[in-house]
């Protein structure tokens, strides 16, 4: 509601055309439906024109073998990209905030992520953005009742069940205690984080440009790369989802000279022949 207002005020100032897009997961009964309704009558007082999606994300989780929140994740985003699609959109506003970014960073960090998983939330990708990511939801709050701006609370948000809630309900507050501008340090980190991780991508993009030839490169090459680098060609290359255990695996199979084959998951393989590694073709 806080992203909703805002952005309508700043219509006419930058000449936006602003539509709201709200997906119903099918996961809290009468209490989203109730959500859905608010959404909707909110959009009618302002003059926003709505577009109203849902699904059943236990089913598609069943069907994938995905945790909800990932099958949530998954089908919201489909609707909002086929929205904006539809509606022509150059942009997606999503109303994540500072304190969404830093239970992101510890949850990653309690996982044992990288630098990608430690940089939080991006604030921009592709047409995807994400203008409160800096703003606390303390500030959101003081924003709603400044300004008489209704809401409504999913009921969700108060269990201990996953581990988001637990980290916002008692690993946060304790770390707010120890350093009352947590949130902004952790955004200082992340953005830190983010530029170095981009770098790293960046040399590993222009490696595979330099050396590929047909879906292979020069095994040597890739074996005498700095390691952060070289795990981010095989991960291009071969998919974000490769686990750390695998890419070491990929990594220490280019050090080989005889010919060879690596089994990757999914059923792809990669074929060490002639000083080269042949990467499986891409597939849409």
């Amino acid at each position: 509601m806080c992203l909703l207002h805002w952005l309508h005020g700043l219509q006419r100032e930058r000449g936006l055309e602003l539509f709201a897009a709200h997906y119903e997961h099918g996961l809290r009964g009468e209490e989203s439906l109730r959500d859905a309704e608010f959404v909707r009558d909110q959009c009618m007082r302002l003059g926003v024109p709505l577009v109203q999606g849902s699904g059943d994300v236990k089913a598609h989780a069943d069907a994938e073998k995905i945790g909800i929140e990932e099958a949530a994740r998954t089908l919201r985003y489909r609707f909002l990209d086929e929205t904006a699609d539809r509606l022509s959109c150059s942009r997606i506003a999503t109303a994540h905030n500072a304190d969404d970014n830093a239970e992101t960073v510890l949850m990653n960090l309690c996982r044992g992520s990288g630098t990608r998983g430690l940089a939080g939330i991006p604030p921009r990708r592709g047409r995807l953005i994400r203008p409160l990511l800096l703003t606390g939801r303390e500030e959101i709050e003081a924003y709603l009742q400044e300004n008489g701006i209704p809401h409504v609370e999913d009921s969700s948000n108060a269990s201990d069940s996953c581990t988001r809630n637990r980290i916002r309900h008692r690993i946060l507050p304790l770390l707010r205690e120890e350093n009352p501008s947590f949130l902004n340090a952790v955004s200082r980190t992340a953005e830190l984080l983010r530029a170095d991780d981009d770098c790293l991508n960046r040399m590993a993009r222009q490696f595979i440009d330099s050396c590929m030839e047909d879906r292979s490169l020069p095994s040597k090459a890739l074996a005498g790369l700095d390691g952060p680098v070289a795990a981010r060609v095989v991960r291009l290359l071969c998919g974000s989802g490769v686990s750390m255990e695998r890419t070491r695996a990929v990594l220490r199979f280019a050090e080989g000279t005889e010919k060879g084959v690596l089994e990757l998951p999914g059923g792809k393989k990669i074929l060490r022949q002639n000083g080269r590694l042949h990467f499986p073709e891409e597939r849409n």
